[in-house]
């Protein structure tokens, strides 16, 4: 199957709210980072009048939405495809899941796992609602939550603002446990984020850019596949993106380790060939393939479990069980194992299974 292949980030801020770049700067910082599209979601503002192509770069408008009363704050969610403001219903996390729905829009939970860092006076803001329904799905890795994560003295702080690759490994476990807990029961789609703000800290006579919106849109990369390519209209295009993050037809993927472009998961049942994000029905076996652009450590999960793994760029495995089966890949670097690239499931179902 032949699929178009694009590029983005999601999940940063403007200068609409704590960003320190307008939707213009922005879309001239992703259009030098070779991004196909980005989505600023600013905090509890739907920025109107700024989406459309810019140059090759096609720049989207979504919303974070949270209680800024609530303590301990909690509960962020990212929503996509909307023309109406939903911050109003912030207080209740599933109002807002229904309000963003109700437009026909598609949401997914941000950093459902945070981990505070003291030493900088950064709180931790994870999910806590989990008897919401009716999300699309859960940003499995957030790049700026996880680099918080991984700051416990100030040497470490003034470590990582500087070589950040050193510390940052791929989404947390307790999140990809949470996610396949999920998918047990009903799709989840996974997507990731970068949580860009490009702030400036100082420490003493240190002045540092933590981080730049070009180093997180080089790093964090949300790639999408649609048969329809782009065709430079905005309302085809968006739909060509959302419809892609709709139905999990994506990958998260940490592009500093290596190109992820050209990455695929796909599943063949007789004549019936589906990619990640999609259901196949096993009549006798599925062969699920995996080819990667360069060599990595790949697994292959059925379940949350791993069923198979290899190192190279190419995984052949036969299933005979239905289940939940997605992809792991991992490059060394810094004398450890990274993250690479995490797929979104293929959904192996029996004959006439709900």
């Amino acid at each position: 199957m032949n699929f178009n292949e694009y590029v983005g980030n999601v999940h940063l801020h403007t200068t609409c709210s704590d960003g320190t770049a307008t939707h213009e700067e922005i879309a001239r910082i992703a259009q030098s980072a070779r991004l196909d599209f980005v989505i600023p979601t600013d905090h509890n503002v739907l920025a109107k009048g700024k989406e459309g192509w810019y140059g090759p770069t096609l720049l989207l408008v979504g919303e974070e939405i949270h209680d800024t009363q609530r303590e301990p704050e909690a509960n962020h969610y990212l929503a996509f495809n909307i023309t109406k403001d939903v911050a109003p219903y912030a207080q209740d996390p599933q109002a807002v899941i229904d309000a963003v729905n109700a437009q026909g829009g598609l949401g997914f939970i941000a950093h459902p796992f945070e981990h505070s860092a003291p030493v900088v006076n950064e709180a931790a803001f994870p999910w806590v609602d989990w008897t919401v329904t009716g999300y699309t799905g859960l940003e499995i890795w957030n790049y700026m939550s996880e680099f918080k994560a991984h700051l416990p003295n100030m040497f470490r702080v003034v470590l990582l603002a500087y070589f950040p690759q050193t510390a940052m490994r791929g989404p947390f476990p307790e999140t990809l446990a949470q996610w396949d807990e999920l998918l047990r029961t009903r799709k989840v789609v996974a997507i990731c984020g970068s949580d860009a703000h490009a702030t400036t800290y100082r420490l003493g006579l240190l002045v540092r850019e933590v981080f730049s919106y070009k180093h997180l849109f080089q790093a964090s990369g949300l790639h999408i596949l649609s048969a329809e390519g782009f065709n430079g209209q905005l309302d085809h295009d968006k739909k060509v993106i959302y419809e892609a993050l709709r139905e999990g037809h994506c990958f998260t993927a940490y592009d500093l380790l290596g190109d992820t472009r050209g990455f695929r998961f796909v599943a063949r049942s007789g004549a019936v060939e589906v990619i990640m994000g999609d259901e196949i029905t096993l009549q006798s076996q599925i062969l699920f393939e995996v080819s990667s652009p360069q060599r990595a450590h790949i697994h292959l999960l059925k379940d949350g479990t791993v069923v198979a793994h290899t190192r190279g760029k190419k995984l052949r495995y036969t299933a005979r069980e239905q289940g939940v089966y997605r992809v792991e890949a991992y490059r060394r670097c810094l004398f450890r194992e990274r993250g690479w690239v995490f797929t979104n499931p293929i959904y192996a179902r029996a004959p006439n299974s709900s």
